[in-house]
Formats: structure tokens, sequence, C-alpha cells
């Protein structure tokens, strides 16, 4: 108590020699610019305006690094491309305004100094009118570095093709690209194969002991199919399709399953063929003339061109039901009545064989990945790409006046259907009321 007592004794005496005036004064709204005046540690501070102040607690996450976005990324990619794009714009402009002076000095310049002006030769004085030589100065040539727009514009694209040079990705993944550019079967390779997952099995305990002779081997309990078989089995059915592409046969591509549709339709329009996506309707072979025998037919000829005179005759349901000369199904564990009626009447068949299928059911089998889409796309894509190749055999033989295929026997079926059709044959019930 007598130390405080003599503190503020000491300091009012202090206080009293000093020459400076005491102001005693509280902080509003008057005086709170006042830099003279300092604030009482009890009044309430104001809240701090500078980011990431310390005594400020919200404002410490708002000073954390963020990682950045894609659309913040996309933002600074745009705000980036204008920036240099009028940064490009500003230096063209820069060029053309300097060029510019630099023409009219020189125009000023030849306008004070007429006597370093180019005289007129004998001929332009001998053509011209009066002997007074002309005091104009000629017309400065544009020094600018573009004649016009079109240059600027041209060399703006090469600035900026040279800027975007080595960061473009030419080596990328697109899934379209086994669809619409499949590969040939002379272009196949066992690394494509391995890429397209075709060497995926399934489990060991699902297998099928038949196809003991495709596996290579086990890894994490699932079988891998040998790519060397693989890749012989599939040029051996690639060769098939394109012999019977070359003689005019009659192919089947089959794929059921969930996502493989536009696979065999690319594939069927590549061979030349015919596709089914949806469902086997089972007797399509077995009991066809009920199921498809009320069907069309389209008669052509050597060039694939259509025979009109043929048209009335088939369109009546006078014919025999055609059956493939080949079947090619992708799936073949869920079309095994298909493979089943194409067995009974003898129609070859090609199918891709899983692990867990049996191989005896096709008579050309291919050894592969039945589940997964880049392995039927693969194979269907080589298969189709053998049927362009025999169809375009037996167009150029055609084109020599030549048929790949035995006609004698189709002159004799046409000559049958237009004698039945040219009968008047009666119904049984028509005939019986008419009796």
């Amino acid at each position: 108590m007598i130390v405080r007592q003599f503190c503020a004794r000491h300091g009012r005496t202090v206080l009293a020699r000093s020459s400076r005036r005491l102001d005693r004064g509280y902080v509003s709204s008057r005086n709170v610019d006042n830099p003279m005046l300092r604030q009482s540690e009890r009044d309430p501070k104001p809240k701090p305006g500078i980011p990431g102040h310390p005594d400020e607690p919200s404002s410490i996450l708002d000073t954390l690094p963020h990682p950045p976005t894609a659309a913040t990324r996309s933002i600074a990619k745009e705000l980036e491309a204008q920036e240099n794009s009028i940064h490009a714009l500003r230096a063209d402009v820069q060029a053309h305004t300097t060029a510019r002076i630099m023409s009219l000095d020189e125009f000023e310049f030849d306008a004070k100094n007429p006597s370093k002006a180019p005289t007129p030769t004998t001929s332009q004085a001998a053509s011209s009118p009066s002997s007074t030589p002309s005091t104009s100065p000629p017309a400065p040539a544009d020094p600018l570095p573009f004649d016009n727009l079109k240059e600027l514009n041209r060399y703006r694209r090469h600035v900026q093709q040279e800027r975007r040079r080595g960061t473009h990705l030419s080596q990328t993944y697109d899934p379209t690209t086994l669809l619409h550019k499949p590969p040939k079967a002379s272009e196949l390779t066992l690394p494509m194969l391995l890429a397209n997952q075709t060497h995926l099995g399934h489990a060991t305990s699902l297998w099928n002991p038949l196809n003991s002779s495709y596996i290579f081997g086990v890894r994490d309990g699932i079988h891998i199919i040998s790519l060397e078989v693989t890749h012989a089995y599939l040029k051996r059915a690639a060769k098939v399709v394109q012999e019977v592409a070359r003689r005019g046969g009659i192919i089947l591509f089959v794929a059921t399953r969930k996502g493989q549709e536009e696979i065999v339709v690319n594939t069927a329009k590549l061979a030349g063929g015919y596709h089914i996506f949806h469902r086997w309707v089972p007797g399509s072979l077995t009991n066809g003339q009920q199921i498809l025998g009320g069907c069309g037919v389209k008669v052509v000829d050597i060039h694939d061109r259509e025979i009109k005179q043929y048209r009335n005759a088939f369109t009546a349901g006078n014919h025999t039901v055609m059956r493939p000369d080949l079947v090619v199904c992708l799936n073949p564990l869920e079309n095994q009545v298909c493979l089943h009626e194409c067995g009974i009447f003898n129609v070859p068949t090609i199918g891709i064989i899983d692990t867990d299928a049996n191989p005896a059911w096709v008579t050309y089998p291919i050894p592969a990945n039945d589940d997964s889409l880049r392995s039927a796309a693969l194979i269907g894509g080589v298969l189709g790409q053998a049927g362009k190749e025999g169809q375009r055999l037996r167009q150029l033989e055609a084109m020599r006046g030549s048929a790949t295929y035995p006609t004698h026997h189709v002159h004799e079926t046409l000559q049958a259907i237009e004698t039945i059709a040219a009968l008047d044959v009666q119904e049984p019930g028509k005939a019986s009321e008419r009796d």
C-alpha cells in the first residue's frame, strides 16, 4: 500500500512539472480515428480486418492451403489463356505502333530534306507535261511486320501451336477404337491380347477339365489362359470367316449379353453378315418354316444387285427357310440352344470359350475371356475384318466375271420356285367349301 501511494504521488508530481497538457478522453465515434488517443484495455477491441489475424479463430481456416479442384484448375487455365492472349495482343499493338511511328518519322525527314529525294528518270521527265520536276515526295513503303490481318492471325496461330508443343498426350486409351478401327488378323499381337484382358479366366473351382490344354497357369486362384493358344485359335477362326465370306456364305453373329450390342452390330457390318443381340428364339432352325417362313428373301447376282423378277415369288412364303452357313457366338454359355440347333443341321460354329465352358460346344473354339467387353470387342473386330477381306475378294472375282461359288443348282432352285408360284394352289378349307 505504501509503494502504491508513493508511485501515485510521484506520478502526479511529474505531470505537474511537465509543460504538456493532459487531456483525458474516451473512445467514441468522433475520436476513434485520433492517433494520439489510446484505447483502454477494458474497451472491446474491434474485429481485425486483416485475414489470418491470430485474434480471429475463424480466419485460421482461411489461411490454410486448400488443394486445387477440377473447377479451380479449369478456371486458372482459362485465366492464364486470357492473360496470354492479352499479352500477345498488346505486343502486336506495340509493334504496329512502333512501326507506324518510325514510318512517320521517315516521312517527315524526307519532307524536310527534299534535296535527298530521288530524282525522276529521263523517261518520266519526257512523259510529264511540264519540264519542271515534281517536288512531291514519293509514297513511303509500309514497314509494318504484317501486310494484312490474315498474316497476323496466321502468326498468332503459329505462336499458340509452339506454346502447346510438348504438352499434348498422344498415347491415350480410347475404348471406342476397337469398335471403329479393329485390328486385322495379321496385325494381332500377344501384347494386344494381354492389354484387352483375354488371358483372364474364372476361379479354379469353376473350371472345365476339357480346357486343361488352354490354361497357362494359376494366379490368385484364377486360371490364366495361354495367349499363344488364343492367338493361334483366333487366327484360325478368322481364316474360316474369311473363306465363308469369300464364297458368298451367310454369317450370323450372336451376342446376347448386356453391353455387347454395339460390338456385334459393328462386327456384322464389317463382315457383311447378320446379327442377333436380344435373344435366340428356340426353334429358329429346327422349326424355322413356322417361325421364319413368312420372311421375304432377296435374290441378288454376283455383284450384289437385286433381281426384281423373283421378288413376288419369294415374298409369298413359297420357299424353304435359309439357314446360315456359319454362326459366330460371343457368349456360348447363354446360347446353348442355338449351338445345339446348329449341331443338328451341321452348321459350323465359332465361339469364345472361357475356362468354365465346354469347348466341344462349338466347331472352332477361341480360348479367351468372354466376360470382358474389351476382349469381346477385340475378337469380334478381328473376325469382322476377316469377313470384310473375304467380301472384298469375292467382289474382286465378280468384277472379273467369275463367281466364287457354284451357281448351277441356284438356277434349278429358281426354276422350281417359279413353277410353284405359277400354280394356283388352293387352301384345304376353301376347296371343301367349293365342293
